[in-house]
């Protein structure tokens, strides 16, 4: 099992071999650290743990990549072992997210803070790190500025079965071509349908990351619900262009996804989207009934 930190001090090996000791439950003899760049001939390949650390720049002073052998039956998982590291060091140790983008990390402090950060690193020889910004302010970094990370929550899978249910629906009204049944479209009808799914999974995916309380980082950023609000304006218009029988499944699509979103929001007559999103008040009352309703609870 591997665990890739970045911590923001550089930590002596003793340190570093001490620290992992107590995290892993291991005697500190049976713990190997050494510079990844030094001389490997000395070291104690059978050692149940070993580091190998690489100094860095900017924020971030030290890489460590720490290999337990099958025989540790203490495994804590990155981000336990993290937490517990950073206390045991008195240092902020990063790990990388799970989601695919190079900047997304995780960040845990000796005080138990655990917070999303924007890690980017430089395209020199020898690597250095700009912590861009953090969901939460850390108390070692105050310099780093504290927003949401937008990219995260687009990254974050949502399940979208209603449309793909619509999907679906749409494919099997098949016309008969050539001896054989094919789910087959004009090309300007199939475009349109293209646009309500797109519209339909935007919309869908705002109700269910509601539903979840606003997983994964329990925040959402209010220009990504303004869109999603967007997206149920072009809905309304699609559902007045498209023919029967599509139109019908949309419709069904949406009285689905609409009753969530009522049982997930309350009528304020748009003053909280009006602030968010710098509108009038007095416009949004003129726009349809989601533009007047706000979360239950407020992400932003």
């Amino acid at each position: 099992m591997t665990y890739n930190f970045l911590t923001i001090d550089r930590l002596p090996p003793a340190l570093i071999a001490n620290a992992l000791a107590a995290c892993l439950h291991v005697a500190s003899s049976e713990v190997d650290v050494a510079d990844a760049d030094g001389n490997q001939d000395e070291r104690n390949w059978d050692a149940q743990v070993l580091c190998d650390y690489s100094d860095a720049g900017g924020h971030v002073s030290q890489s460590l990549d720490i290999y337990i052998q099958d025989s540790v039956r203490h495994r804590p998982s990155e981000a336990d072992l993290a937490l517990a590291f950073s206390a045991a060091t008195n240092t902020v140790t990063l790990y990388p997210a799970e989601e695919q983008i190079p900047s997304a990390y995780w960040l845990a402090t000796p005080e138990r803070l655990v917070t999303r950060v924007r890690l980017l690193p430089s395209d020199d020889e020898t690597v250095s790190y700009s912590i861009d910004a953090a969901e939460a302010h850390i108390p070692q970094l105050p310099e780093v500025r504290t927003i949401q990370l937008p990219e995260i929550i687009r990254e974050h899978p949502v399940p979208v079965p209603t449309a793909s249910a619509f999907t679906s629906a749409v494919s099997s009204l098949a016309q008969p071509g050539g001896g054989a049944v094919t789910p087959r479209l004009p090309a300007e009808l199939e475009s349109a349908v293209d646009r309500a799914r797109a519209y339909l999974s935007e919309w869908e995916r705002l109700t269910r990351r509601m539903a979840s309380g606003w997983q994964p980082t329990g925040r959402y950023p209010a220009d990504m619900y303004h869109a999603a609000l967007l997206s149920r304006d072009h809905l309304n218009q699609l559902a007045s262009d498209l023919p029967e029988p599509i139109v019908g499944l949309l419709r069904e699509a949406l009285d689905q996804l609409d009753s969530e979103f009522r049982k997930l929001t309350q009528n304020d007559n748009g003053q909280e989207i009006a602030k968010v999103t710098g509108s009038s008040q007095f416009d949004l009352l003129k726009r349809d009934w989601w533009w007047r309703r706000r979360p239950i609870e407020l992400p932003w």
